[in-house]
Order: C-alpha cells, then structure tokens, then sequence
C-alpha cells in the first residue's frame, strides 16, 4: 500500500511562470500525447521530437501574493475556450463553498494535501434563506459539474459531524461531488462524515493514492468509479464504506484495487468504541461494488454487506487480504456477496472498466491522463 502524501511538485520562486505537460486529447482527453511528464519531450507519430505544450496557468494565494485569493474567484475567471487551463492553489486553507461548472479541461493542483485545503461545512437541510433548504447533492464544499477534470495534491473536507444526537436528521454534508465524466483525482485527501464523495450522473471516475475518510454510506452514487492504491479510513463505529446505485445495463460500478481500510482506535466522536464496518449497502437501481487485492482488518463485519433500499446486482471480493478476509470470514458474506471467478476478475482492468463498452452512454473509451505536475521554463 503506497502512502498518500507522496507530493510529486516542483515549484520554484515566486516570479517563474508555470505550465504543465499534458496527454492525449484522443480519448476526450487533452493536450499533447506523448510527452514524457518528468522529461518535457516526446515523439509524435513521425517519430519528430515534440515540444511541450504550455498551459495557461493562475495562481491563488490566500495572502495575496497570487493571481486571485479564492479558487471561485479563478474558476470564474477563467476563460471558456475549450482549451486546457490550469489553478495553482498555493498552501494553506481556504474556508469557502466551491463549484466548477461549464469549464471543461480544467487542472487543480495543490502544494500538497497536507498543506493546501478547501474546506466547508454546509449539510442537507440547512436553510438557504430563501424558505428552501439544501440537499444532500448540494450541500458539497467541492463540485465538479464539468468533463475532464484533474485535481491533484489537495485536500478537500466538509466538517459538518454526522453526530448521534441529530437522531438520523440532517446528517449528509458532501465534501466532493462529481457530476461529470472523466475526471482524476491524484494524491488528494477527501475527508467527511455521511456522504463524503459522491460520483452522480454516471460518468468516470479515476482516484490513484488517495485517502478518502467518512462514516455511512461515504463513497456512493451513480458513477463509475475506480479507485486504486487508496486509504478508507472510518471514522465512526458501524461505518459503511460504500452505497453504490449503479445505472442498469452498467458492466461496472464501484471497483477498489489495492486499497487499504483503516479506522481509529478507541472511541468515536459518538462515545462509542469503534468495533465494526461494514463494506457497503445497496442505495437504488443495480448496485455494483467490487474489493480486488485491498486488505480488510478483523473489524470488517463477517457479514461484509448490509442492506439497505433494494437487492444488489454484484457484490464481491477478489484476493482480499487481512484478518477480515479468512475463508471463515469469507464464508458469513450476506446480501449475496461472493468471490469474483479467475476469469472474472481478468475483465476488471482500468482500460475494460473506462471503454465505451462499460455504458452504452460513453462515446468513447477513456484512459486517465497522467498526474500533471507544475514546471518551469
């Protein structure tokens, strides 16, 4: 299991300009294909050396010293050219409720998810003042209604406690909410308590060496997501990690790979010692959710699964390793939860779950672009 702070950013003084180098446009993509991130060349299809390609890039810096001093600020002003833009978000925390919408091809990148944090705390059913009250949907501190996105070396949190006292109201608050296709999360740190990532509107969704923390149901939706080489870490006794609502005639829903789960020690913010998790719940129409090679701790239930609103289409386990993986474990599954066949698991690859054979609504199969990194002239 690979450690998530890995920050894999080069940024110099305050007055070099910045780009980025970026991938293939071929598959609904970006920029330039074959360039090599950590070299800044690349051969073209007549073997020409190609030169890299530079993005326009602003900065934001709470202190002023950038381009903007919010990150709404520099989504707003960024122009709507169909083209590549980048936002350098400098270290530090920056309280405010953010929404990208309309701005296709933009990158977000942090100085590291340790350092650099969006943060918020709005939840469903807060009153809006104008006589409604948010959803979950929207009680997000981060949103992305736009199509291939990439954010990396950042951090984003909503902070509003699902506590026990609330009796089961108003307990949602979304940290980041994905209604669009073919977006990347790298080396990023999502953190909440219900509902903290959610994947809507049936798109694609790549997160690699992140760590994604919350309580019930706190990875769920309707996306295809794939997440690999993350934590999960709980943070509540009887966590569920997912509610998957996988669209009909979907060949895949949730999938992790090589993840790890994790949960405090002691008791939780509710009093109670944490005991037990469980892998996840069916939320509506033909839940998917799929463990492949993650390591399970004694805490996960033998059960696995709960029920929740219907029956679910798949839910399986593949090579999991841990004290909550046993053959005797394995054995107590509920809600109808098995092993994936070896032949089985050879269809679950990154490029099989991302083609356009995975959903009839996908035109086009899509592999993640690389992690972008800032560089210099």
């Amino acid at each position: 299991m690979k450690t998530y702070a890995s920050l894999q950013l080069s940024i110099l003084s305050l007055g070099i300009s910045l780009f980025l180098f970026s991938c293939s446009p071929s598959d609904g993509g970006w920029g330039n294909g074959n360039i090599d991130p950590e070299s800044g060349s690349g051969d073209n299809e007549t073997g020409e050396i190609e030169t890299p390609q530079k993005i326009h890039t602003v900065v934001v810096a709470a202190d002023g010293t950038g381009d903007y001093t919010t990150v709404q600020a520099a989504i707003d002003a960024l122009p709507k050219d169909g083209k590549s833009h980048a936002i350098h978000v400098r270290a530090g925390i920056y309280r405010e409720k953010v929404s990208l919408k309309g701005h296709d091809h933009t990158i977000l990148i942090g100085e590291g998810a340790d350092r650099t944090v969006i943060t918020y705390d709005d939840y469903a059913g807060k009153p809006t003042g104008n006589g409604t009250e948010l959803g979950t949907s929207n009680s997000y501190t981060f949103s992305v209604d736009s199509d291939d996105f990439q954010a990396a070396d950042i951090a984003f949190a909503n902070t509003y406690v699902n506590l026990a006292s609330n009796n089961g109201v108003n307990q949602q608050a979304v940290s980041v909410r994905v209604a669009g296709d073919r977006a990347t999360f790298y080396n990023c740190r999502i953190t909440g308590y219900q509902d903290t990532f959610l994947g809507t509107n049936g798109g694609r969704i790549y997160l690699k060496d992140c760590y994604l923390e919350g309580n019930v149901d706190f990875i769920f939706g309707s996306s295809v997501m794939l997440f690999e080489d993350c934590t999960l870490y709980c943070n509540r006794n009887e966590s569920v990690l997912t509610a998957a609502a996988t669209p009909e005639g979907y060949r895949f829903g949730i999938v992790f790979m090589d993840c790890d789960m994790q949960h405090i020690n002691g008791n939780d913010f509710d009093g109670n010692p944490f005991t037990t998790f469980h892998l996840g719940r069916p939320w509506k129409d033909k839940p998917k959710t799929v463990f492949i090679r993650c390591e399970e701790p004694a805490t996960l239930s033998p059960a696995g699964w709960r029920s929740m609103s219907v029956e679910p289409d798949l839910y399986a386990e593949y090579k999991c390793t841990g004290e909550g993986a046993t053959p005797a474990r394995l054995s107590n599954r509920q809600m109808g939860g098995r092993q994936l066949t070896d032949a089985e698991a050879e269809a679950y690859t990154l490029e099989n779950i991302f083609s356009k054979e995975t959903a009839s609504v996908f035109k086009t199969d899509w592999i993640p672009d690389e992690k972008h990194v800032l560089q210099t002239e």
